[in-house]
């Protein structure tokens, strides 16, 4: 049986602006799997890039119409 998948714009945030590490701007569009777990990816990334610059991180989920579908926020450890 197939997973079903949908696709995300996707976002991580600081301080209220897009990160940006280099010239790599931390947006796109994001396929993920149905699941309990589905918006792990997410939130490990999240993790990893706040760990990166030691400040907290808000990703965010958006619907093609640009309606947020779920958002959290990680911060360094």
């Amino acid at each position: 049986m197939r997973r079903t998948t949908h696709e995300y714009d996707t976002e991580l945030r600081s301080d209220g602006e897009v990160v940006t590490l280099g010239a790599m701007a931390y947006r796109g569009r994001t396929v993920l799997h149905s699941g309990p777990d589905m918006f792990a990816p997410l939130e490990r990334w999240a993790q990893g890039v706040a760990d990166q610059l030691r400040a907290s991180v808000t990703w965010r989920a958006a619907s093609a119409k640009g309606e947020t579908v779920h958002e959290g926020t990680k911060h360094p450890q």
